[in-house]
């Protein structure tokens, strides 16, 4: 299977000499942040034999059950991945195309966004905000106001492209809100049910959603700062049953690491999209002033072990990262529910401990 890029997926795995010697490390670095307070999941996946699949701590600051592989976590920016493998979805059934202005099937839009192609928007390159609050990650913004989808279309033409479409990169949750409310327009069904019964359910994947899955508010992990509970998804002000519009698409899904792993096996199986829409969304795209490259809701970046796919997330209190090393045949799955352990920052740590240098 060949992807964009110039990546490709080897019919015979690479296995690196030390990575039975690297998981043994990474379990015992694994015992010492918990030990330290980390509370989260971690997995490590190569090929079809799942290394590492564990929970890390409590449910939460006062509550004594052990999270295991079987609690479930926010997805927060790794949500992205999902909504633009939905619109890819509606291209591959003939709904729409890429390149088509994004008013062609999302009404309420103002004449600054109408002509816009939905690539753009794929790529953060439509010129939009960050957020519908501020361009700024700041303490204050209300992450989980319970924002209405004509009210949020609203609040997006307030603003004007910066920079031009197509001129520069600039991460936005407000793209991917829009395109969610684009894949409910055109599917005429809910965001999560068109992911759930046309992607998930599909690919044989479940445990990946919102409230479809049926999980109860005791299957939630709780966020925490240190000893200071936050809490969890299903606290927060809801709309229509999910989260509101400024975090719809952009940052809602929940996921347990079985959710993610068989995600990572459908796609490494060519059971995610269908051809050749699974190229175009492992094609990466758009430069980042960090030197990596976007694509269509994943980063591309390079490594001493080869090219590595992926998405970080995280609000101000939950984080996650997924990684896979194509060359290796690898995924690695973390996911914290503790401000003071930022995913992104340990990737990096149980990545070196596992791999050696990257």
């Amino acid at each position: 299977m060949v992807l964009g890029a110039g990546l490709m997926v080897i019919a015979c795995a690479v296995t690196p000499p030390d990575l039975d010697r690297g998981t043994e490390r990474l379990v015992n670095q694994l015992d010492g942040l918990e030990q330290q307070g980390f509370a989260g999941q971690v997995a490590v996946v190569h090929g079809q034999d799942v290394l590492v699949n564990r929970g890390l701590g409590t449910m939460d600051v006062d509550d004594d059950r052990e999270i295991t592989p079987d609690a479930v976590m926010p997805l927060a920016s790794l949500t992205k991945p999902f909504t633009a493998s939905a619109v890819l979805a509606l291209a591959a059934e003939g709904r729409l195309s890429p390149d088509e202005p994004i008013s062609h099937h999302l009404p309420g839009l103002d004449a600054q966004w109408a002509d816009i192609p939905i690539r753009n928007f794929l790529t953060h390159t439509a010129g939009l905000p960050a957020e519908i609050v501020s361009r700024a990650w700041e303490e204050d913004l209300q992450r989980f106001e319970p924002v209405e989808r004509n009210e949020f279309v609203e609040r997006v033409n307030q603003f004007q492209p910066d920079p031009p479409p197509g001129q520069g990169y600039n991460y936005s949750n407000v793209g991917y809100g829009l395109l969610a409310a684009l894949v409910e327009h055109v599917a005429e069904e809910s965001f999560e049910s068109f992911l759930s019964t046309t992607l998930l359910a599909t690919a044989g994947i479940g445990e990946i959603g919102f409230r479809m899955q049926g999980w109860q508010a005791d299957d939630l992990v709780s966020g925490r700062d240190g000893s200071t509970r936050v809490g969890h998804y299903f606290e927060q002000p809801l709309v229509d049953g999910a989260l509101g519009w400024n975090l719809r698409g952009s940052g809602d899904l929940l996921a347990t690491p079985g959710g993610i792993i068989a995600w990572w096996q459908a796609i490494r199986d060519q059971r995610w999209l269908s051809a050749p829409w699974l190229e175009e969304w492992l094609t990466a795209r758009q430069d980042k002033s960090d030197g990596n490259r976007y694509g269509y809701g994943l980063i591309f970046r390079e490594s001493a072990h080869g090219p590595v796919i992926g998405h970080p997330g995280g609000d101000f209190t939950f984080s996650v990262d997924f990684s896979w090393y194509p060359d290796l045949d690898l995924m690695i799955y973390i996911a914290s529910a503790d401000a003071r352990f930022q995913a992104d920052v340990l990737r990096d740590e149980l990545h070196r401990t596992l791999l050696g240098p990257l």
